[in-house]
């Protein structure tokens, strides 16, 4: 019966033994790095000589390579690279086969933002399932940090986080909402000094958004709004609104929710700008649901502009 090449003979186990000897540059690291003994690893290295037909390692108070050796640890390096990322990308490919994705997110980022994006992730993904837990900066911070959700996405969190990697994804600017009888509602754009004197509703008054727009407003001169309703629901502000009980700062991007008999007027000098982030724990790896779901945010979180002043 004929012999098979040398590389039938030469199995993978071998190649990650002389690779962990040629980094470790002992027997017994090598052993402790691949969980193996000692001995186990010796017959493999001599294993594979008595395969070659050459020795690959010298012994002695201090190992080296041969030639054929060195030769050999390349091949194995760049050969178990490849192996390892085809195992990796399709183990990838399976998790993204099922599994489920849990978002913290802002009230206001996850009714005006979240609807679409989540049709693009099951249009791509369509057997991955997502959760969103509705969240105040504080509790997207503790879930993502307690590993109760894998990814949060709102406005700037505020004092920086070691635990926390943030990645800015886009800027939004705020709006003044009126009801469209209301001696604003014509305008283009309002300058915030004028902001003083109008009664404001105030949604989630609480939210990190708050924290970098009344920083722009207390630029001016101090300027701090009239503040007549607090509120937490933006359906609950934008009933207000209408009712005519005031006005409110918004984001510009939730005027995809209200109601027709509403306007979304500008602020100018200056503009109102606050960043849109993801936010997901520095030193531990994202699930590859988790991952496609952010590379879709990265590609598609935006606010929506086409059409509107």
């Amino acid at each position: 019966m004929p012999r098979g090449t040398a590389t039938d003979e030469i199995s993978l186990q071998q190649l990650r033994a002389l690779a962990a000897v040629f980094e470790t540059g002992s027997f017994t690291l090598a052993a402790e790095s691949l969980q193996l003994t000692q001995p186990a690893i010796s017959h493999l290295i001599k294993r594979m000589e008595d395969e070659l037909g050459q020795p690959l390692v010298v012994r002695g108070r201090r190992l080296q390579l041969t030639d054929a050796g060195q030769m050999m640890v390349d091949t194995a390096v760049r050969a178990l690279r490849l192996v390892d990322e085809s195992v990796n990308a399709c183990r990838s490919q399976a998790q993204l086969r099922e599994g489920r994705v849990v978002v913290a997110v802002g009230h206001l980022t996850a009714g005006a933002l979240m609807p679409p994006l989540l049709g693009r992730f099951a249009k791509a993904h369509p057997r991955l399932a997502t959760s969103l837990l509705d969240s105040t900066a504080e509790q997207m911070i503790s879930r993502v940090v307690s590993k109760e959700a894998d990814l949060g996405f709102g406005s700037d969190i505020g004092p920086s986080h070691s635990e926390l990697a943030t990645e800015p994804l886009f800027t939004e600017r705020m709006a003044l909402f009126v009801r469209e009888d209301h001696p604003l509602a014509s305008r283009s754009a309002v300058e915030a000094r004028l902001l003083e004197a109008l009664p404001f509703i105030h949604v989630n008054p609480d939210a990190n958004i708050w924290r970098s727009v009344g920083r722009q407003l207390a630029g001016i001169a101090n300027l701090e709004p009239q503040v007549l309703h607090h509120v937490s629901m933006l359906s609950t502000a934008f009933g207000l609104i209408q009712a005519g009980a005031g006005v409110s700062l918004l984001p510009r991007y939730v005027d995809v929710l209200m109601p027709p008999n509403l306007r979304a007027v500008s602020v100018t000098r200056p503009t109102l700008e606050y960043p849109v982030m993801a936010l997901r724990l520095a030193k531990h790896p994202l699930s590859p649901a988790a991952m496609a779901f952010l590379d879709i945010a990265r590609q598609h979180l935006k606010p929506p502009r086409a059409g509107r002043s």
